[in-house]
Order: C-alpha cells, then structure tokens, then sequence
C-alpha cells in the first residue's frame, strides 16, 4: 500500500469517533447518518469508525458512541438506558434531538476551550 499524506487531515484532525454496534440493520443506519452528520458538521476535524461487533445480538441492546479526543467520553450508551443505569440518563434511541445534542457534544469536546479547561470532577479530592 501507499501512505497518501494529507496536510489538511494533520492539521484540523481532533477527534476519533467511535460508534459501536451490533450487526442490527437499523442501528448499522443510524450509524451511518451519524457518520454523515459528523462529515458535514466538522469535516476533517473528526474521524467516524463505526464498529459492527457481530456476536452482539439485538437483545444486548449495545449501539454506543465514543469520543477519543483530548479525554476518552461516552457520548450515547443504547445499553446504559434500556438497563435503567443510575450512572446515565440519556435516551436509548438517537433521534434529532438526540443527534443534535451529540453534535454539541463534540464540538464541545474538540473545542480548544475544552482542551486547556478541566473538569471539575477531576478535583473533587480537593479541600478534602
């Protein structure tokens, strides 16, 4: 094979996109549309891979979604929600709202503000 350099990639690149799927068609088309919604939205910024685990069956209710960027973030989790999880409390289906609300997210998450702020949950140790 043949390494192709490309300028712009190095330059924009901020995140990986990692959505996780079972070999269930509807999630594999909901994966799809969020791969093109990332495109159009950020362009060479975020790199989508959708990974389809094929042992998974439709009952695991896995469809998940991953940032890699400057910290590792659970964006959307079909399991966590359909398991009534204390720890999430978002939706188990990707939606509009829901598809907007992920586009925030990682523009957000790639953001230069977030990349030299830090999260207060790092510091809860202080003052203790």
């Amino acid at each position: 094979y043949t390494v192709a350099p490309d300028q712009e990639l190095e330059e924009q690149f901020r995140g990986h996109l990692v959505v996780a799927t079972g070999p269930i068609l509807q999630d594999v088309e909901i994966a799809a549309s969020i791969t093109s919604r990332m495109a159009a939205e950020f362009g060479k910024k975020v790199f989508v891979e959708t990974r389809v685990l094929n042992h998974v069956r439709e009952d695991d209710h896995l469809f998940e979604v991953w940032l890699e960027s400057y910290e590792i973030d659970l964006l959307h989790s079909k399991r966590k929600a359909t398991y009534s999880s204390q720890e999430w409390d978002g939706p188990s289906v990707v939606d509009d709202k829901q598809m907007d609300y992920l586009v925030e997210r990682v523009g957000h998450l790639i953001s230069d503000d977030f990349r030299y702020s830090y999260r207060m949950f790092d510091w809860d140790f202080v003052g203790q």
